[in-house]
């Protein structure tokens, strides 16, 4: 994570508006106003690349409005979509003429390389994820033609969630070495969002058809500690047969009932991993065992140690983890 600007950390008159106007804009590429000239923003701009995805977190208090003009995007080396989660506040944004209110936890999509304009008043806090539009291989106007609708759209709960989960943990991601992988399932999800809310029609069913390995998984993990998850809930939750699931997942080389239990048992195994944490048992309801000896079963079958044989392992550790 590299934090671009921290008014907290600047001096007095660093925290003027209009210098904490020209830190944004040296990173956003947007001219940035405040309306008051005399109030002294609070800002925190936070930025991570995550496999070729921009990532950026947001926390501004302020009367603030984001202005890209015509200037802005064509100095831009490649057209870039954005799509933004605005988790605190109502903001206004204005692109393509059309005018909407964005309240908190909706999601919207920006084509960045198009004028455009985002305002709020009071705190507001916006998560973002800039994708070159090369990878998303739709036509040009897709996203003035999907914005309208995307908040009704489909895959709109799906998206918000991968996007507030992926700007949660993208520095930790951004190391790791399933980074690029990560990359790759946020441009699918991306480009379902997008010809899901234009419309039905062949290019959103061709679309959706491609991507729905990857939604499914993407699924899996935001419900992964419900007990109730199971491939009839996860079906209809896409609108497919169980049937239908079962041969995806095998066309892929993989089971959706053994990825999921493993999937389970890697996330108990890193908060087991954490020091002061609950009791085994109450790890295993967590991610979704109702039995604790068949956790304890399935556990060391996967790791070739007990859950309590683990945590006293990484205990040992110097940073407490694998």
């Amino acid at each position: 994570m590299v934090t671009v600007v921290d008014t907290a950390a600047l001096d007095a008159g660093d925290r003027r508006p209009g210098r904490v106007a020209d830190l944004l804009e040296a990173t956003m590429s947007s001219r940035i106003r405040f309306r008051d000239p005399t109030a002294p923003p609070r800002v925190r701009l936070d930025g991570w690349e995550l496999g070729g995805i921009s990532v950026m977190r947001l926390d501004l208090t302020g009367d603030v409005a984001l202005l890209r003009t015509a200037r802005h995007a064509r100095a831009d080396p490649e057209p870039v979509v954005s799509l933004t989660v605005q988790e605190v506040g109502t903001a206004r944004q204005e692109q393509f003429d059309a005018r909407r209110v964005v309240t908190g936890g909706q999601l919207t999509a920006t084509d960045v390389s198009a004028p455009y304009e985002y305002r709020w008043s009071g705190r507001g806090v916006c998560r973002a994820l800039r994708i070159p539009a090369a990878r998303l291989g739709l036509p040009a106007d897709t996203v003035r033609r999907a914005a309208p609708g995307l908040h009704a759209g489909p895959l709109h709960d799906l998206v918000r969630a991968h996007v507030l989960a992926l700007t949660r943990d993208a520095g930790r991601l951004s190391r790791e070495p399933q980074a690029h992988a990560v990359a790759a399932a946020t441009v699918d999800l991306a480009r379902a969002l997008l010809a899901s809310a234009v419309g039905p029609g062949r290019p959103a069913a061709d679309v959706l058809g491609e991507t729905l390995l990857t939604r499914v998984r993407v699924y899996v993990g935001q419900h992964l500690t419900e007990p109730d998850l199971d491939a009839e809930r996860i079906a209809r939750a896409h609108a497919v047969s169980v049937r239908h699931l079962y041969r995806l997942f095998a066309a892929a080389g993989a089971s959706l009932e053994q990825e999921v239990i493993t999937r389970r048992l890697a996330g108990a195994r890193a908060e087991l991993a954490r020091a002061g944490g609950r009791p085994v048992a109450a790890v295993a309801r967590h991610w979704g065992f109702s039995d604790a000896s068949h956790f304890a079963r399935r556990f060391r079958a996967e790791y070739g140690t007990s859950p309590s044989g683990w945590r006293e392992q990484a205990a040992l550790r110097p940073d407490g983890g694998p």
